[in-house]
């Protein structure tokens, strides 16, 4: 697998990887400059930087900049008397790819999944019990919404979906993910139960600020009544909040001839 490869595979699979370079040598060092490795929590995942000594020494330093969240450098002299010999490294953290993390397995819920996956996005389902209806590529986590949440909240640009506003976690989910980095809250359900999920957050202390997050009912207006057709009124809001758009019609209005 090239580095290439093993990073574009880490972050599809939602994992957090450091990409090292090597930026300059000095003397007769048994590297050059532009080789790479990728680097998780684990170890080395792809890639070399001439040898093992220099591979140990690019592993410490992306499991540092993976620790730090941030971009290092270093300056590694190679003490054998001759002081030309130096080795300059850098690196930098990769993360994942940005998901649409659907909560619960209703039939919306995996119809929400096989659009997005078409549309080219990386998807989590968690549910109780998992499921196994869903799509070639869809991460599915088998646990309560609530507790999955708890231990690894949404990033930054991650779509949050819940999918059964019925579902004894609901409010927790929310909570959670209203006060989180996500840059999209949705639940599904019609303007009859928004509501009364907003009055129960609100009562139990949820700022505002975070209420004024939740898109509840989430979706374009397009009267979607199937699974399929609700499905692509989600994955269409999920993609006009993340390009800043309002979702509206293309087209022109031709009735007054060529413009």
């Amino acid at each position: 697998m090239t580095v290439f490869d093993a990073l574009a595979k880490a972050r599809g699979e939602g994992r957090r990887v450091a990409l090292v370079t090597v930026l300059e040598v000095g003397g007769d060092v048994a590297s050059h400059p532009g080789a790479k490795l990728v680097v998780d929590e684990r170890g080395v995942l792809a890639g070399t930087l001439g040898c093992s000594e220099f591979d140990t020494l690019g592993a410490e330093l992306g499991e540092q900049a993976l620790a730090d969240g941030r971009a290092r450098r270093r300056t590694e002299r190679l003490d054998d008397g001759d002081e030309s010999r130096h080795l300059e490294l850098f690196a930098e953290v990769h993360e994942p790819e940005p998901c649409v993390l659907v909560l619960g397995a209703t039939p919306v819920a995996r119809a929400v999944c096989e659009v997005a996956r078409i549309a080219e996005r990386r998807v989590v389902l968690v549910a109780v019990g998992g499921h196994v209806g869903v799509p070639a590529g869809v991460e599915v986590k088998a646990d309560d919404p609530g507790r999955y949440l708890l231990a690894a909240p949404p990033g930054e640009g991650d779509a949050v979906l819940v999918s059964d506003h019925d579902a004894p976690w609901v409010d927790e989910v929310l909570r959670v993910a209203l006060a989180s980095e996500a840059a999209f809250v949705g639940m599904l359900g019609s303007r009859r139960h928004a509501p009364s999920a907003v009055r129960r957050l609100r009562d139990a202390g949820v700022p505002e600020a975070h209420l004024a997050r939740l898109r509840a009912p989430v979706g374009l207006d397009i009267g979607g009544r199937s699974p399929g057709e609700i499905a692509i009124s989600v994955v269409a809001e999920i993609i006009a909040a993340e390009r800043g758009r309002p979702g509206g019609p293309l087209g022109v209005d031709w009735s007054l001839g060529p413009r």
